[in-house]
């Protein structure tokens, strides 16, 4: 179970919550930035499994540009804490146009401070970054900088993970085989459960009222009613007309749901069939032969 924010840790409730999950035996992840008062690491040292510590560059001027002055060596040490103490220990690290080119940077300092791994993420102009849609890489760029995170994890110990995103329609057939399934939304394999109940299956759509369902007597239960009958399971299962009689439609799966609704990157109305949409929350290992059980679990 991952407990994402806000900033989990400033929770008044920290303790009991941590109770809960681990009385019905959920693995706990806990996801920060890594601003942890130093009167909560006991809390988290006896009740957690694993840490996700979230990383906006690989410099000082890079991270705080995006989070707030004086807020990189408070993390570096967080990491390296974790580290000792013998946590599963992750950094995440979302990539827009201002951050891509500490990219490899980042990968040497996952390997000094000996992070088990560090997985990218694909900005999309969702929730905060929704208005800033000029930080979001075009599909050409992406498939570019894929090729130089592969480059650069090649020999690390760390497990370098990131999403394909976009591919050339050649590779499809390798993604199926390492494990890509389509829509992750589609497959219901990441359930999001909101402190009001609410429950999303596409982190897309958390700005809007268009959840999946909603928790009621501790069942999570799927809207039957909606506004004009729509929900992210109804709208993540619609597929282009432009998908119909595509020879690469079983492998693609219809390209991104979300893309189309919010009307962002690359809608599957506009492919070309040349290059394909992946779901951006799937992400793969750059050395998947190496790539241990215990760290995929921990993604």
């Amino acid at each position: 179970m991952y407990l994402l924010g806000g900033e989990p840790t400033t929770h008044p409730q920290l303790d009991e919550i941590l109770d809960v999950c681990k009385h019905q035996g959920f693995k706990v992840v806990v996801t920060t930035n890594g601003l942890i008062p130093a009167r909560t690491w006991p809390t988290l040292d006896e009740r957690i499994d694993s840490f996700s510590f979230s990383m906006d560059g690989a410099h000082a001027d890079t991270h705080e540009t995006m989070r707030g002055p004086n807020t990189w060596q408070p993390l570096l040490a967080s990491m390296k804490r974790a580290v000792a103490a013998g946590f599963q220990t992750r950094a995440i690290f979302t990539i827009t146009r201002d951050n891509a080119a500490d990219v490899p940077d980042a990968i040497d300092l996952a390997e000094q401070l000996g992070l088990e791994m560090l997985s990218f993420h694909y900005f999309t102009p969702t929730g905060l970054g929704r208005d800033r849609p000029e930080l979001q890489l075009a599909p050409p760029e992406w498939m570019r900088l894929c090729e130089q995170i592969r480059r650069a994890a090649a020999g690390k110990r760390a497990r370098i993970f990131y999403p394909p995103a976009f591919v050339n329609v050649s590779q499809l057939a390798d993604l199926r085989k390492a494990g890509y399934g389509g829509c992750t939304a589609r497959n219901l394999e990441r359930l999001a459960i909101f402190p009001d109940g609410r429950v999303y299956i596409c982190s897309a759509f958390f700005d809007t009222d268009l959840h999946y369902g909603a928790v009621r007597d501790g069942q999570i239960v799927p809207r039957t009613a909606a506004p004009a009958g729509v929900t992210e399971l109804t709208l993540v299962n619609q597929v282009s007309s432009n998908c119909l009689g595509c020879p690469h439609g079983s492998l693609c799966g219809g390209g991104c749901a979300a893309y189309d609704h919010l009307d962002r990157t690359l809608r599957s109305s506009e492919c070309d069939r040349r290059t394909a949409p992946v779901c951006p929350l799937w992400s793969m290992p750059t050395h998947p032969q190496t790539t241990e059980h215990r760290l995929i679990d921990l993604r």
